[in-house]
């Protein structure tokens, strides 16, 4: 995970104390992706702070569409990146 400059394309992960105990398999997940469409150089993939959402963990944000998902699972993961990435490369 990396440091984000401003204007790039990027998906938060919250690291927060209680995301961090589920969000290892969503992490994962999106860099797999990520990596397997060939989207590394487009995308970022960063931890960001607690939002406050605790109850909703493990909690991603993705930049370019300014949209917090809540319960993230590796199943969520997939659907989040279809919908949101895949959709916006190919519109771009």
């Amino acid at each position: 995970m990396s440091k984000v400059k401003k204007g790039e394309r990027t998906i938060f992960v919250c690291d927060g104390k209680k995301c961090c105990r589920y969000n290892e398999e969503a992490k994962a997940c999106f860099q797999d992706l990520l990596t397997e469409s060939g989207l590394e150089s487009d995308y970022n993939l960063c931890k960001m702070k607690c939002q406050g959402m605790c109850k909703k963990a493990p909690v991603v944000y993705l930049s370019e569409h300014d949209t917090y998902k809540k319960e993230v699972t590796k199943k969520k993961a997939k659907k989040i990146f279809e919908k949101y990435v895949t959709v916006a490369v190919l519109s771009s």
